[in-house]
């Protein structure tokens, strides 16, 4: 009898737990919920993963991913991000869908080796496209260009030089406002000359100084002419970032796309030295459609897009691992294969007015390797990339807005960010002149690798975590390599011939690998 009085407690408990244990996919949910409560994530995973079988929705994915990066499995977070994504996408909630790709960007690791090979024309974005050079294309590579507006001017009327750069890059940038004829100047003529003296090209972001409708032919044929009149190649930039609902020529697509479309001819027939840039601010990517003019308008897509240590100056929301990559993605996907793509506008802040006694100048300079690096290997048809060197939080030009949101994107008031864009100048695939290709350019590390000759090479690196250490093996042998973007690196010229395996693995500041990954090749 005593020995049945303990048991029976027993046998009520397993009856107990028999019949709550969870059967529909509801209440795998709900015990999931429970248990990622109390911060048992390997058991809730478990409980996503079977409600997710038996219900595979977008919210028991979007759940199942969350889980997978407390988890750090971030490979599978991110396929759960996606699934989510597509669910939401065909559902037709775009936004929602949109919202999930970001979110699956920031868990996106990538590990790619390239090697340095002669520079046709820029490849195909993609398998089924074939790109047709457009107008002021540079074969290969990518023009540097920088914001100098009249203040970087001379008494003479010459670009300052700039020691820290080592000369004038391929494009100087500037902003310039479009009146109608007889309301101020017509065209920043001083400034386009003393950049061609230089041997510069000129990029211009032309905005409107009236409302849209009153924009006509006979309002752009002086600057047109002038253009013309100029001789210098420009990249003309009307009326950028339309999908920001603060500009006024954003309030009605129609008129937009005609207005671009009429910008487009009078500079074709008046002045064919001008290329024209359609383009978008790196937010609100999902309604940029509806202000598309058409392929046969737009020479060049451009894009502006900033890394910042916090979004829209919220101290509570960090972007410290925010891609400045993730927004260029989608728009090179979308136009590459009928565009080159102009990154109109980057830079990286290295002091935000959300928290002005820190300095992010490391931050800076990190986020300035991994947009300009990551351009130049993985995304061929980027062809020119300007940083808008101003420090905004004193500048006098910026737009009004809470000096919270304002940052310091200086490149030559940042040791730091300096010695980043120098590094740039040395490598082949970066353009310090306009009008002629680069030699070399990045290739994805072949499947056929020739010996005989050493190869010199590249890694696109991108993790979650901070890398810390970076190693190479070539058939299990370490080959040195660099320890920041772009992470050069050198095979050697005996390889013998027959397959081989380079193996990229990447450590975090623990000592932990957190990715790996090894490319087959043949050497003959």
């Amino acid at each position: 009898m005593r020995r049945a009085a303990l048991l029976l407690p027993l046998l009520i408990g397993s009856l107990s737990t028999a019949t709550t244990s969870p059967r529909s996919a509801d209440q795998w949910y709900t015990h999931a919920r429970a248990q990622a409560r109390a911060g048992q994530w390997a058991a809730a995973h478990s409980a996503y993963l079977q409600a997710t079988t038996l219900n595979p929705t977008a919210a028991n994915w979007r759940a199942l991913a969350d889980t997978r990066v407390q988890l750090r499995d971030y490979d599978g977070a991110v396929q759960a991000y996606t699934q989510a994504a597509n669910l939401a996408r065909a559902r037709g909630d775009l936004n929602t869908a949109r919202a999930t790709d970001l979110i699956a960007a920031r868990y996106r690791q990538e590990g790619q080796a390239y090697l340095l090979a002669p520079a046709p024309f820029s490849p195909d974005p993609t398998p089924d496209c074939a790109p047709r050079p457009a107008r002021l294309e540079p074969t290969s590579g990518i023009l540097l260009g920088r914001y100098a507006d009249e203040q970087a001017l001379t008494p003479t009327g010459q670009l300052r030089a700039e020691p820290g750069l080592g000369g004038p890059l391929a494009v100087s940038f500037r902003y310039f406002t479009l009146r109608a004829p007889g309301r101020g100047e017509t065209f920043p003529t001083r400034w386009v000359r003393a950049a061609r003296q230089a041997g510069m090209a000129v990029h211009i972001a032309l905005e409107p100084g009236m409302p849209l409708r009153q924009i006509t032919e006979q309002t752009l044929t002086p600057f047109a002419k002038a253009a013309r009149a100029s001789g210098t190649p420009i990249y003309l930039r009307f009326a950028g970032e339309f999908n920001d609902p603060a500009n006024e020529w954003s309030r009605d697509p129609a008129l937009y796309r005609a207005k671009f479309r009429l910008v487009h001819d009078v500079m074709a027939r008046l002045a064919p030295n001008v290329a024209l840039v359609w383009m978008p601010m790196g937010s609100r990517l999902d309604v940029i459609d509806r202000y598309y003019p058409g392929a046969d308008a737009v020479d060049w897509v451009g894009l502006s897009v900033y890394a910042t240590p916090f979004r829209n100056g919220n101290v509570r929301d960090s972007a410290l691992t925010d891609s400045p990559l993730d927004a260029l993605d989608v728009i090179y996907r979308r136009y590459a294969c009928a565009h080159p793509i102009q990154i109109s506008e980057f830079a990286a802040s290295s002091r935000s007015g959300a928290q002005p006694a820190t300095g992010y100048a490391a931050f800076a300079a990190a986020k300035l390797r991994e947009a300009y690096w990551g351009a130049a290997l993985k995304y061929p048809r980027v062809k020119n990339i300007n940083w808008l060197d101003l420090n905004m939080l004193t500048s006098p030009y910026v737009q009004p807005r809470p000096v919270t949101r304002r940052n310091d994107y200086r490149l030559l008031g940042s040791p730091e960010k300096l010695a980043a864009f120098r590094e740039l100048l040395t490598h082949p695939a970066f353009l310090t002149r306009p009008g002629a290709g680069a030699t070399l350019t990045p290739r994805a590390l072949p499947t056929t690798v020739s010996s005989g000759a050493p190869h010199s090479g590249n890694l696109w690196i991108r993790t979650v975590d901070t890398p810390a250490r970076v190693t190479l093996s070539l058939d299990g042998q370490p080959v040195p390599v660099g320890q920041t973007l772009p992470h050069a690196f050198t095979l050697p010229a005996d390889l013998t011939p027959g397959p081989h395996a380079l193996t990229l693995t990447v450590h975090n500041r623990q000592g932990e690998v957190i990715l790996t990954r090894t490319t087959p090749f043949t050497a003959q």
